[in-house]
């Protein structure tokens, strides 16, 4: 038999009322910390290279697909396939360019993908849910409200995005001097809430946590490969396929927890995201610290080898 956890009036009203304020308030501030990341040079240096920037955009389009087939595998409870699908749809997170820092890897891509992937996620993110329910609708349990969705994703991240490439426009010495700073306080933001969704949400993460995790890791791992080998497919240099592997297995959990508590009014779609999001840090990190080592005794072999000295990769 299925399992399936509901949740009481007052649980509901009570998470409600902490977060109705407190989640639009992160995304929207998380949000301008990711346009203060952008500058015109960044879009300048992407425009020398569109065929990256397309196939790096684009391609995130597939990812619902990488999801259908995980549900196909699993068929999980209705509150992770619906998890699924809001992470599938959402766009890339802003950790990714930190993680593409950490790397070695493309940051500029990584930057300008992020940033137009949250801006279009006003159009993108609606399309992408339909497309998901057209592909599998025994698994929709909620009518996705488009024009509040457009509004909300328009207000929560066009907008911010927006001040931010603005702010560091005309007040570079702010995000230079400050720009660490914001950042930090956004990812200890962005734990609290995911801290309060738990607390909301504790007896589903106890009764299907192996199922969360599972699908999570297995829909991390094949969007990460799909990233890798677009980059492949056309021909692109290494740390660029390496920049779209980050960008594909990173989703924005906070414009998950948004669409799913204050637009749906779905709290426990949300505890996928949570969880999501630290099954991504667990996965890539340690594939960050391998590329750079394989990278690394690359460049020293190249360089070690006759006729090669001072080549680099």
């Amino acid at each position: 038999m299925r399992r399936s956890v509901r949740y009481n009036h007052e649980q509901f009203m009570s998470l409600q009322t902490i977060l109705q304020f407190a989640v639009p308030m992160t995304t929207f501030f998380l949000m301008i910390i990711v346009g203060m990341d952008v500058t015109s040079d960044d879009f300048r240096k992407v425009l020398k290279s569109p065929k990256t920037f397309l196939v790096g955009t684009l391609g995130q389009c597939s990812l619902p697909l990488c999801a259908w087939l995980v549900l196909i595998v699993f068929n999980p409870i209705p509150a992770v396939t619906e998890g699924m699908v809001l992470v599938a749809s959402a766009p890339a997170g802003g950790i990714s360019t930190y993680y593409s820092y950490l790397a070695g890897v493309n940051v500029a891509l990584s930057i300008v993908l992020t940033s137009v992937s949250c801006i279009l996620a006003a159009v993108t993110m609606p399309l992408l849910l339909r497309l998901f329910h057209f592909l599998s609708p025994e698994s929709g349990t909620f009518l996705v409200p488009i024009p509040t969705l457009f509004g909300q994703l328009i207000r929560l991240l066009v907008i911010p995005v927006l001040i931010g490439f603005i702010v560091r426009a005309y007040k570079p010495d702010f995000v230079v001097r400050f720009g660490k700073i914001l950042r930090r306080i956004g990812f200890v933001a962005l734990g609290f809430l995911i801290v309060l969704i738990f607390n909301q949400t504790w007896d589903l993460f106890l009764s299907s946590w192996l199922e969360i995790v599972r699908a999570a890791a297995l829909f991390i791992f094949i969007s990460m490969l799909v990233g890798y080998a677009f980059g492949m497919l056309f021909r692109f240099e290494r740390r660029d396929s390496f920049t779209l592997l980050i960008e594909y297995g990173t989703r924005n959990t906070a414009i998950c927890t948004t669409t799913a508590v204050i637009i749906l009014h779905r709290t426990e779609f949300a505890t996928f995201a949570a969880i999501y999001f630290l099954v991504e840090a667990i996965l890539i990190v340690p594939l960050i610290l391998l590329f750079k080592h394989f990278r690394i005794f690359f460049m020293t072999w190249r360089s070690s080898r006759p006729g090669d000295s001072g080549l680099t990769n």
